[in-house]
């Protein structure tokens, strides 16, 4: 074998040895989307973007709101019946997740 067949082969051969490690997206994408009972809207008004979940869900929900081009909420735990909301002066609404 030439000493760059080798190389390469040794290459092949660690990249499998290596764990994928999941970005945020990624993470945030499996814990998926948040059912129905959990409502969300998000307004936008002069003084900024309001996001506001209310858990209708009969338990306690966990969620976390994601945003483009801003900071996503941290997971906040939302008694049944409770509500919580978020203003932002930039960006838009994505999705609310389970966390």
């Amino acid at each position: 074998m030439r000493p760059r067949t080798i190389f390469i082969a040794v290459l092949a051969g660690c990249a499998t040895l290596v764990p994928a490690v999941p970005s945020a997206a990624a993470a945030a994408q499996a814990r998926g989307t948040a059912p129905s009972c959990v409502a969300r809207i998000a307004d936008e008004q002069p003084h900024g973007l309001i996001v506001w979940v209310r858990n209708g869900c009969g338990k306690t929900m966990r969620v976390k709101v994601i945003m483009d081009w801003a900071r996503d909420t941290d997971c906040v735990t939302l008694l049944d019946g409770r509500s919580r909301e978020w203003t932002y002066k930039t960006g838009s609404y994505n999705r609310t997740v389970t966390c």
